[in-house]
Parts: C-alpha cells; structure tokens; sequence
C-alpha cells in the first residue's frame, strides 16, 4: 500500500515538473533529463512511468480529456442556470491551475492526437447527444450546432485562459456567453420560424 501511494506521487510530480517546464519553455526544448532533474528523481524512475516526453504528453492529455468529458456529460445531464459554455470553462480551469501549460498544452501539436483535437471531439459530441434529445425546430442542422458550440466553447475557454488575470474580463466573457446561449436556445426551440 505504501509503494502505491509513492508511485502515485512520484507520477504527479512528474507530470507537474511537466507541466510548470512547459508553461515556461516550448515543447521542444524540454529533454526527459531536465523533467527527471527538475523532479528530483533518477532517470530510471522516470522511465519507470513513461516512454518518453512523447508518453508523457499523451497520458496528460488522456487524462485531462476523460476528466473534461466526465464533467461535461454531468453538466449537459444537470443543465441548470449556469450556461454550459461558463461551465466548460470552469470545468478546464479547475483541472489545472497553471495557465500557461494549459495554453501550451491546447498549442501543442507534437502527437497525432493533440488536447484541443480532444476537447472539441468532447463538446461536439456531448452538445450534439444532448442536442438529439431536445425538441428543436430544425432551423439549424443539429450537426451545425454542435460544431459551432465546440468552436465557441474552445474559443471561450482560450479567452478565460489567457486573461484569468483579468477578472472584469472574464466576468463580461461569462455574461457575453449566457446572454448568447439563451437567445440561441429560445431560437431553436421555438416553434415559428
């Protein structure tokens, strides 16, 4: 049980030494020997937990992509007063609180699966299943829908990233969205075209 609990914190310590490396140099630049040497732990116990860098950044990015589409199928399911646009922003700022790794994360396209081809695949397909569940009028494809609502859900979630410093900012962004998503949802339900 003890060994357990030091793999597990060996793994996020590597993944946060990651992290904090990336949102401060690009991609390229960080080498397995400086991820191992900034966590202060031996080459070995590295790759112990992963291939490579390559690995290491396809773990994270499965690992935030099924947390994000956990709790984006929880907010689609509960779909309350909070629209679900501010929700998917909140849900990806709590899954780390490092800003600029996020941002490099989502501009990073080093594996042929990246974490903004994950995050749009997610909200298209939870915004399009909760879509084929509603009585809409059909003035929009529901396909339509929901690739323009990934599209402006990645862009919102962009905006929050880089202007998490601005809070008067990110307040008009969460208003400008909710006032957004209830003119569309009155649209698209309502029955006279």
């Amino acid at each position: 049980m003890t060994t357990d609990i030091r793999v597990k914190k060996t793994r996020r310590t590597i993944i946060q030494t990651f992290l904090n490396l990336l949102g401060k140099m690009p991609f390229k630049k960080i080498t397995v020997a400086k991820i191992y040497t900034e966590a202060e732990i031996a080459k070995s116990t590295f790759y112990d937990h992963f291939k490579d860098k390559y690995d290491l950044l396809d773990q994270i990015i499965q690992s935030l992509s099924e947390d994000f589409a956990f709790e984006i199928k929880q907010k689609f399911s509960e779909f309350n007063t909070e629209t679900i646009l501010e929700s998917l922003t909140n849900v990806f700022l709590n899954l780390s609180k490092n800003s600029n790794a996020l941002n490099a994360l989502l501009d990073l396209h080093e594996t042929s699966i990246t974490l903004e081809f994950r995050l749009r695949q997610i909200t298209f397909e939870a915004c399009k299943n909760y879509l084929l569940q509603q009585n809409l009028n059909n003035q929009f494809s529901i396909d339509f829908l929901a690739h323009f609502y990934s599209e402006l859900s990645l862009t919102s979630i962009r905006f929050a990233l880089n202007n998490a410093a601005n809070p008067d900012w990110v307040q008009q962004q969460t208003e400008l969205m909710s006032m957004l998503q209830q003119d569309l949802r009155a649209k698209i339900t309502s029955k006279r075209l």
